[in-house]
């Protein structure tokens, strides 16, 4: 049980730092580039992060993973079943 809630916890801990991580090269490239370009504000951490979480929803990143039709149990359309 306690080796469970460490594993936990280490893995949150990793993907808040690649998450961290993320959003810190997202934002150095957007205030490298974006202000030059189109005179646009720079970036702070924070909205960095908001971005990715907002391209996230709109763009599908939602999806934890695919799951593919034989394992889900559903059948493909007629006039996409090959034989």
């Amino acid at each position: 049980m306690t080796e469970n809630i460490i594993g936990a916890v280490v893995g949150i801990a990793i993907a808040a730092v690649l998450v961290a991580i993320m959003v810190a090269i997202f934002r150095w490239l957007w205030n490298t580039t974006m202000p030059e370009v189109f005179g646009v504000r720079e970036l702070s951490f924070w909205q960095a992060f908001k971005i990715i979480l907002l391209a996230g929803i709109l763009f599908g990143g939602h999806r934890a993973m695919d799951v593919p039709q034989q394992i889900s149990g559903e059948t493909a359309p007629a006039a996409v079943q090959s034989e």
